[in-house]
């Protein structure tokens, strides 16, 4: 059976599914159970995952336990990351195990970003490489840090707004497309 042209793209690729509650957790210094704006704070790990996912190339996958969540949409694709809510009988860690086994062989290196120790183990059973909440924390603000400088680099493209320099058609197929 041969495989189609995107499959063999992936295959060139590396993925980092991310436990998210886990690595709020690790945002915020907290349980989950102290977070008071729990939408707000998944908003700022999509963001800063988005930035990371467009910097490095990388796929990312972000999955969440439904039950935490007002609005359960078991997937979407937001800002280039894939977001996955499981579905009420299925705990974060199990989906996450199940994606490593399922896209092992689409990508050339999978990593699971969680500081669950038995998630951990089992991932890396699965093939996954592991990196715990803190470590991805330190990525995603060294990829931050990396944007900020290249911006720097070149303050004439920092100076104009994206506003001013794309047409009003572009601006409106992107603000579709962040939308979806």
């Amino acid at each position: 059976m041969k495989s189609s042209d995107s499959e063999r793209e992936l295959r060139g690729r590396s993925c980092l599914i991310v436990d998210g509650y886990n690595v709020m957790a690790r945002m915020a210094g907290t349980s989950l159970e102290q977070i008071e704006d729990m939408e707000g704070m998944r908003d700022q790990l999509l963001h800063k995952l988005s930035e990371y996912a467009a910097f490095t190339g990388e796929a990312v996958i972000l999955v969440f336990d439904a039950w935490r969540t007002l609005d359960p949409i078991l997937r979407k694709q937001m800002s280039g990351v894939r977001v996955i809510y499981t579905s009420a009988e299925e705990t974060a860690d199990e989906r996450i195990e199940r994606l490593v086994y399922e896209l092992r062989d689409r990508f050339r290196e999978i990593t699971v970003a969680t500081s669950d120790l038995a998630e951990q183990q089992v991932t890396f059973g699965g093939g996954a490489l592991r990196v715990s909440a803190d470590g991805l924390l330190r990525r995603l603000n060294a990829v931050e840090y990396r944007i900020q400088a290249n911006i720097q680099k070149r303050p004439e493209i920092s100076a104009v707004p994206m506003k001013d320099r794309i047409s009003k058609e572009i601006m409106n197929i992107l603000e579709k497309w962040r939308r979806s």
